[in-house]
């Protein structure tokens, strides 16, 4: 089976028209972003924790008719379709049919090359702010705490570091803390979760929610400005709470470089 790319819901591998040769840029680690800090009269830079930057998506690509003519009215179909403004889905099928999503932008402008009347190739750039790819189905990683602490192995299946993470801790639990023991990352709701509550505390956009109600000003977290990160691999976790008896429920999309 053939890799494939949509943008935008539309096939960039449209075998008798157009098609992806090679993918030139955006399939590995995307570059870091910061720098070391230079610190006067010593040696070397003081070093900093870095963020995976932006990175851009390049395709080689190309496009044929069957004459001049045909040929010019595949551009136009093809660049009518690739030219919404804004950001949209890029989608990457695997050869092993597995198939992972990001969001992306065109980002630069396209300049077709005419190797012969019906035939002609160019080069497909589209940025993404986010530089990874996500799994289309979620882990679900559910604990019921029986013992303080609670500890457990967790697999992240994707290859880059989660941090878009749903955690649910349903009652009964009391001041719970949870803990990445291979990065040391840690989050902790300070308060009792009665039995039949939940509280869900979203990672990616910083909300911590008990029902309808905002409790962000009960929640600490430390070891990153994430609240919590999940590396590719096996992750060493642990729960510790006063009240034993409820659970854990860690939800995300695994990422991918």
């Amino acid at each position: 089976m053939p890799e494939n790319w949509t943008f935008n819901g539309f096939p960039l591998s449209a075998r008798g028209k157009w098609d992806v040769e090679a993918v030139i840029e955006g399939v590995g680690i995307p570059k870091f972003r910061g720098n070391d800090l230079r610190v006067p009269f010593q040696h070397g830079n003081r070093w900093i924790k870095k963020r995976f930057d932006s990175r851009k998506v390049v395709l080689s690509m190309w496009i044929k008719g069957t004459d001049r003519a045909n040929l010019d009215d595949n551009i136009d179909d093809f660049l009518t379709a690739i030219g919404q403004p804004g950001l949209h889905t890029l989608s990457r099928t695997l050869r092993s049919g597995e198939t992972r999503l990001a969001q992306a932008e065109l980002c630069a402008e396209i300049h077709f090359v005419r190797k012969n009347p019906g035939y002609a190739k160019f080069a497909l750039e589209l940025e993404l702010p986010d530089p990874f790819f996500y799994a289309t189905g979620k882990t679900a990683n559910v604990r019921t705490v029986s013992t303080s602490p609670l500890t457990w192995t967790h697999a992240n299946s994707g290859s880059a570091p989660a941090t878009n993470l749903v955690i649910t801790l349903e009652g009964p639990l009391s001041n719970p803390v949870l803990r990445n023991q291979n990065n040391g990352v840690w989050i902790q709701y300070i308060g009792t979760i009665l039995s039949g509550e939940s509280v869900v505390l979203d990672t990616k956009h910083f909300t911590c929610l008990q029902g309808d109600q905002n409790m962000i000003s009960i929640v600490k977290h430390g070891g990153d400005a994430y609240w919590m990160i999940l590396d590719a691999g096996d992750n060493s976790m642990e729960l510790e709470t006063e009240t034993t008896g409820g659970g854990v429920t860690i939800q995300y999309y695994p990422a991918y470089f």
